[in-house]
């Protein structure tokens, strides 16, 4: 039987995290998951043979060229899944942890609802509530705000309709491909992503929920760090390139008091 889920599972230099989260994928997902680990560190951080021991059929690893970046990865493995005639994708990452038995049927639902419904996010504890509405500031930055359209209740479930969500959600296969990540941004990805997004000519509706909730693990070691670290200097500079700005991103007075309320809670 064809998998209907293929989870989209990126890890780079933190086999550690691999360790702890790629186990509460396969532990809290169906039979109708297949979890795909595009694995873009080095081959002595030995990815395959933790997910070898493992032992899961629902594990397909993929060894892909080292520090590719994450755009690359993304794209890698939602071309597999469409390649394995998968039609919804789970955005996730080594640093997300699966906290329950999912059941991500009534988020399919939704998605089929309606033929441009793309995305549902979810959230994520430990994690900044990034939900929100973005546009272009001309020669400036990205804007961010508070989302504006209002919620949609769909069987007892509320979907915000928003720009862009955290990086933990559920996709149709092909909406992804439409709005593909942009390779050249191994990082700073986010907001280049969903303002492509939100243009493109066939534009997937974008929603997030709290009906499924995971958990961000906060663990980077030395060596990941000093890749890290390319983010703001780098990538910024193509960022800035792309768009013709000076800045990266701006809040809204809204947005900037919900940050702050939230940044509380995690006290």
């Amino acid at each position: 039987m064809t998998p209907k889920i293929a989870v989209i599972y990126t890890t780079f230099l933190r086999s550690q995290l691999v360790k702890e989260t790629l186990p509460t994928i396969v532990n809290n997902t169906n039979s109708n998951c297949v979890i795909l680990v595009g694995d873009q560190g080095k081959t002595s951080d030995n990815v395959l043979t933790i997910c070898s021991n493992i032992n899961s059929s629902k594990v397909k690893y993929y060894k892909l060229p080292f520090d590719c970046g994450l755009s690359y990865a993304r794209n890698f493995l939602v071309q597999k899944a469409y390649d394995m005639n998968i039609n919804y994708c789970i955005i996730t990452a080594d640093s997300i942890a699966f906290t329950q038995l999912y059941d991500f049927q009534p988020i399919i639902n939704f998605l089929e609802h309606k033929k441009l419904y793309g995305t549902v996010g979810f959230d994520l504890q430990g994690r900044i509530c990034w939900e929100c509405d973005i546009k272009l500031i001309e020669g400036d930055s990205f804007f961010l705000d508070i989302p504006r359209k209002e919620i949609i209740i769909y069987n007892n479930i509320n979907f915000q309709e928003v720009d862009l969500h955290r990086n933990f959600f559920m996709a149709k296969t092909k909406a992804l491909l439409n709005t593909k990540w942009d390779n050249n941004l191994k990082m700073l990805e986010h907001e280049d992503h969903a303002y492509r997004w939100k243009h493109n000519k066939i534009h997937y509706k974008r929603f997030y929920t709290d009906y499924i909730i995971g958990k961000y693990i906060n663990f980077k070691t030395n060596e990941y760090n000093k890749y890290r670290s390319r983010t703001y200097n780098e990538f910024m500079l193509l960022l800035r390139k792309k768009y013709n700005i000076t800045g990266w991103v701006k809040y809204s007075d809204d947005l900037r008091k919900r940050f702050n309320t939230y940044k509380n809670k995690l006290l």
